[in-house]
Parts: structure tokens; C-alpha cells; sequence
């Protein structure tokens, strides 16, 4: 029996400091960014993965995506010889999203991204890699106290009062009021950026919360140039800026793609796995994201807004938001997660 295998491990870093080799430290010494051990995803009840930024996302449960499983997808789509993938009403909605989604495409550049092909008599494995690392200019500040999340006290960062070195490189892209609003973070790398959107859920998915978020940025724009709005894109020495600590390391199958036939031209395959790890850390120091898929394949037989008067802003990401990372010269982010709870959070000790 034929097979075709395809593996796909990605690895993003972003930080405020350069990491250093263990080399360079006292082996007693943990780095910030060192993951914890991965945990599958069935132990936890309150989070979900999706495979695109078009599968629909449930409301209670934090929702992550990373444009891995995409890669490793339209790699292998390349490597089948016999042609595209035919209709089908056997599909199943997941299948469907797989193969039509193209919402990852340059997400990264050429050079950030590397996939090596190896043919091994009947079988053809496919590994593709990228990593990221994104220093910010400074270390942003950590809370004095715990940030209420979801009735949960949980670790915070961010800038309590005005401070011009994080000031710097952090950007109020859109501001409706505390609970509608938008922060761009810029690393010192320039060709990407990390944006933070708080929002009361109308959308239900993480395609449809980036094409919000792209709205909200045009509509800054358009209020920072109106002299009686402009208060609403600087920070004022009584603004804060609060963002919960995140930090994970989950495995996963996507079962309901894993033992899905699709039929090509004189040729039956089935999707055998559909493998996923992602890890994910955001605090004070920096962020740090890392995901890795495998797939493997087997043949068959706005709404407008009233004048607000000045006030202070209290940007406190306490309730729902969303992680966006993306170049800022590509229209598709590369990683997405919706926080709706508290269970990826680090907690107060």
C-alpha cells in the first residue's frame, strides 16, 4: 500500500530579550521561553484547536490556530500525482475548509519558512520549519497585583501609567471604549507585528474576527486624524495598558479530519493523521509561539460610533480578546488565539 507522509514542525519566537544558548547560563537556570511538557488537548475542557481561520469556534472555549497545518497541507496537495482533489458529498466540513482555505498563504516569507522533501521508495516525507524570533525594544512592566479573568487571578504586564520606553513600540490602532478596542505591539524587527484585540463577540470565526480587526485599524486611522478624536490614539499618563500572562504546550489529533477519504482523478486517499503541538507563552518578557503538524496520507483501494469625550483609557485585556501574528506586509496572520477563560493563563501563586 502506498503511503504518503508528510511532517511539519514550526517554530515562532518573539521576545523582548534575545535568548541564550543553555550554554550561556547555569544549568539551574530556566529560560523564560522553555515550555512546559506538553499536555494533550482532551485534558483540557475549556480549548480547541482549528485547523483554518474559517472553522466556526465556540464562544466558551479559547480557540487557537497557527498556519502550520496549512503549510504541511498544501505541501502534500503538491506532492500527489495524480491531480486535484474531486467534489465529493462525502466531505466532512473540516475536509472542506482544509482543501478551500488559502488564508495562510504568505504568511511568512520564502526565507522565513524552509520544507525539505524526501522520497523513500513508496513513500514521500515532507518536513517543513520556521522560526521566528522577535525582540521588543524593552521589557514591558509586570502588575503589582493579580488581573481578575474570568473570576480568576492571574499573572499581568503591561504599562501602568505613562512610560515612554514601552510607549515606543506600542500602538493604539482603534479605540471605541474599554471593552472595544485594539494595541499593535512592534518588535524591533519591523516586518512584523503582534496586535491585541479586545471585543465583544459577534464573530464566530478567527477569519472573520482578522477582517474586524483590519476594519478597526481603518477606522483608527481615520479618527487619529480628526483633532477632537485624536486623544484616543496617544497614551496619557493616566491610560493603562493590562494583558493576562498566557502559557501552554498542547498536543492534538483533529479527529473529525483523521480517516477522511477524498477521491482524485483514478485515485482514492485517506487522511491516516492529522497531528498537531502548539506551544504558546506571553509575558512581561515576550512571547514565544511553537507549533509542529504532521499529515498523513494513505491510498485506498462598523457600525458608526458617537463623539466620546476625553477620559482616561483603561486598556485591560480582563475579559475575551484575541492574539493576532502576522508580517505587516502579508494580509493573513500566522498565528491567531481567542482567549475566552482562564485556563491557559498563568494563575496567581
Amino acid at each position: 500500500m502506498q503511503k504518503i507522509i508528510f511532517a511539519l514542525s514550526s517554530l515562532v519566537i518573539l521576545a523582548v530579550t534575545s535568548c541564550k544558548s543553555n550554554e550561556q547560563k547555569p544549568a539551574a537556570v530556566k529560560e523564560w521561553s522553555e515550555f512546559p511538557t506538553a499536555i494533550s488537548l482532551d485534558s483540557f475542557s475549556q480549548t480547541d484547536f482549528v485547523p483554518t481561520l474559517e472553522n466556526p469556534f465556540k464562544p466558551e472555549k479559547n480557540t487557537v490556530y497557527s498556519a502550520a497545518l496549512l503549510y504541511a497541507w498544501d505541501t502534500i496537495t503538491k506532492l500527489l500525482p495524480a491531480g486535484d482533489i474531486i467534489d465529493h458529498d462525502s466531505y466532512g466540513n473540516d475536509f472542506n475548509f482544509l482543501r478551500e482555505s488559502v488564508s495562510f498563504k504568505n504568511s511568512l516569507a520564502k526565507d522565513e519558512y524552509s520544507v525539505k522533501i524526501e522520497v523513500d521508495g513508496k513513500e514521500i516525507i515532507a518536513e517543513a520549519f520556521f522560526n521566528k524570533t522577535l525582540p521588543f525594544p524593552v521589557k514591558m512592566e509586570k502588575a503589582d497585583k493579580p488581573m481578575v479573568f474570568g473570576g480568576n487571578a492571574v499573572n499581568a504586564f503591561g504599562m501602568y501609567g505613562m512610560n515612554g520606553d514601552v510607549a515606543a513600540f506600542t500602538q493604539i490602532l482603534f479605540y471605541d471604549n474599554d471593552d472595544r478596542f485594539l494595541i499593535k505591539l512592534s518588535p524591533q524587527e519591523q516586518k512584523h507585528e503582534v496586535w491585541l484585540m479586545k471585543a465583544m463577540d459577534t464573530d464566530t470565526t478567527l477569519s472573520a474576527v482578522v477582517k474586524r480587526a483590519k476594519e478597526w485599524k481603518a477606522a483608527g486611522e481615520k479618527d487619529a486624524g480628526n483633532a477632537k478624536l485624536a486623544w484616543k490614539y496617544v497614551f496619557n499618563a493616566e491610560d493603562i495598558l493590562s494583558i493576562p500572562e498566557v502559557k501552554f504546550n498542547i498536543v492534538t489529533h483533529y479527529k473529525k479530519l483523521e480517516g477522511q477519504v477524498f477521491f482524485m482523478r483514478g485515485d482514492e486517499r485517506m487522511i491516516e493523521t492529522a497531528y498537531q503541538r502548539t506551544g504558546f507563552i506571553l509575558n512581561e518578557t515576550g512571547a514565544v509561539a511553537e507549533s509542529e503538524a504532521l499529515i498523513m496520507v494513505d491510498t485506498l483501494s462598523i457600525s458608526p460610533q458617537k463623539q466620546i469625550l476625553p477620559q482616561p483609557k483603561k486598556l485591560l485585556f480582563d475579559k475575551p480578546f484575541y492574539i493576532i501574528l502576522k508580517r505587516t506586509d502579508s494580509e493573513n496572520p500566522y498565528f491567531v488565539m481567542r482567549v475566552a477563560n482562564a485556563e491557559l493563563l498563568v494563575k496567581q501563586q
